[in-house]
């Protein structure tokens, strides 16, 4: 097994991280505040840390809604990368309901939604992570953290033996326009996975060398594929795991997901220790 980076933006470019004040009455920032310290927190101790946030992190994405009203209201926009923020400016400078300038600031809680949704896949409990993970994908169509969203969304669907609704996420995600070749190589494997549970072999060999083309060399694809040809030729089936985010941020102050793929012909005893 074999784990890769795939990195993300945190903040896109262009885009102003705070307002230089801050009152009771912005929210945001002191969730901004509260993924900053949780980041640092993964960077340093791994996504197991998340549960001394796990409290704040679940307040924060359950005002979201209100959090966004409340900065529109103040004439600020919260965004999660340039197609967000495009559409975000548009429709607020056309809004009747507001007057004056717009200004378009990072916007936490899709990130609140992974690290959240994440942690919760991480120690088992699949259910909350959905909910978390659903959370921040309401937030916006256009949200930049939307592909890792769904991949870790399907990897927990995948978890709870839901394969056709795994499958249908990894469809979904494939239809996004413009995601890097190395998201679309997980979501390619993560519906391969689903695939190889549902017995659709020939299905799943196409999806795992279709993401081959994508992330050359990619040793957890390779390996499903030698599991797909044991099945063919007999072979017990072994149930596997499948695990995707290990978050950190790196020096230049961008989120990174480090997705762990255990593939299913090696049972859990057999699973490498974590890092």
């Amino acid at each position: 097994m074999r784990s890769f980076l795939i990195p993300f933006a945190a903040l896109a470019a262009g885009i102003c991280v705070a307002p230089a004040f801050a009152d009771d009455a912005m929210p945001w920032l002191e969730d901004t505040a509260l993924l900053r310290q949780t980041q640092s927190d993964v960077t340093a101790e791994g996504l197991k840390s998340v549960e001394a946030h796990a409290g704040a992190l679940e307040k924060a994405l359950a005002g979201a809604p209100h959090s966004i009203e409340l900065a529109r209201a103040a004439g600020f926009v919260l965004t999660d990368g340039s197609a967000d923020t495009l559409l975000a400016l548009m429709t607020a400078a056309t809004s009747k309901a507001h007057n004056g300038s717009v200004q378009a600031i990072a916007d936490p809680y899709p990130l609140i939604g992974l690290y959240l949704g994440s942690y919760y896949d991480e120690i088992g409990r699949k259910e909350d992570g959905l909910r978390a993970l659903d959370a921040g994908l309401a937030i916006s169509a256009l949200s930049s953290t939307r592909p890792m969203l769904i991949i870790e969304r399907g990897a927990a669907l995948n978890g709870l033996h839901r394969s056709a609704d795994a499958l249908a996420d990894y469809e979904d995600g494939l239809k996004i326009s413009g995601v890097d070749n190395q998201f679309r190589a997980a979501m390619m494997r993560g519906r391969g996975f689903a695939l190889t549970e549902m017995n659709r072999l020939d299905e799943a060999e196409a999806a795992y060398r279709d993401s081959l083309k994508a992330d050359p060399g990619n040793a957890s694809a390779e390996n499903e594929l030698r599991y797909i040809a044991k099945l063919r030729g007999g072979g017990a089936r072994v149930e596997g795991t499948y695990k995707t985010m290990k978050a950190k941020v790196d020096a230049s102050g961008q989120v990174q997901g480090t997705p762990v793929e255990t593939p299913s012909q090696a049972p859990p005893a057999q699973e490498p220790a974590k890092p």
